[in-house]
Order: structure tokens, then sequence, then C-alpha cells
């Protein structure tokens, strides 16, 4: 827990130094600020996620730990595409949409339970 707040706390320094220090026009320091922005999402939803599964102290209540940072990394993933697709001015409602469901699509997939062998 006290690593993944660390985590999102390093990555906003940085995101905070991109901004402050480097040049927009340099393809590097775009990419370095998707980048940390997308992990420092995945790294806060994943604290929230594993908070929930603690406070609920019961594993039926909550989630498991690989599948609240599973879900935390889809997460990570969708807004770093998001912003990428924005920066290279291809984001519309569309394709935010299209990006959207085809992670909702996964996650049904991966979560799905298998049929039983009756």
């Amino acid at each position: 827990m006290r690593g993944l707040g660390l985590l999102v706390l390093l990555c906003l320094l940085i995101a905070a130094g991109v901004v402050g220090a480097l040049d927009p026009e340099q393809p590097l320091a775009v990419a370095a600020l998707v980048l940390t922005l997308g992990v420092a999402v995945g790294a806060l939803v994943a604290m929230f996620l594993t908070r929930a599964r603690r406070r609920a102290g019961r594993r039926v209540a909550g989630m498991r730990r690989g599948l609240a940072l599973r879900r935390a990394a889809e997460i990570g993933a969708v807004v770093a595409l998001l912003l990428w697709l924005r920066v290279v001015d291809g984001l519309s409602v569309i394709t935010g949409a299209f990006v959207i469901a085809a992670f909702v699509a996964a996650e049904l997939i991966l979560s799905a339970r298998p049929l039983s062998s009756r």
C-alpha cells in the first residue's frame, strides 16, 4: 500500500518536472508525460481497490489483489491511450468510445467464469 502511494507521488513529481523543465516540442517530453500520468492513475486506482478490499475484511466482500491490480493496469492503459490520442489529434467521441469499449470487452472476457464440465 505504501509502495503504491510512493509510486503515485513519484509519477506526479516526474510529470511536474517534465512540464516545468522540458519544451513541449520535444517528442520524448510528451511521451514521458503521457506514460507517467498513465502509471500514476493506474497506481492510484490500485490503491483505492486494494484499500476497499482491506476495509471489507473478508475475501468474499473485497476484490482479490491480482484482480485489483489487473483492473488498475487496464484503467491506467486507457488513460494513457486516450491522452496519446489527444496528443496526436486523433481523439474524438467515436475513437474514445471504441478504446473504452475494447477495454470493457477485454475485462468481460477475462472475468467470465468458464462453464462447468457437467
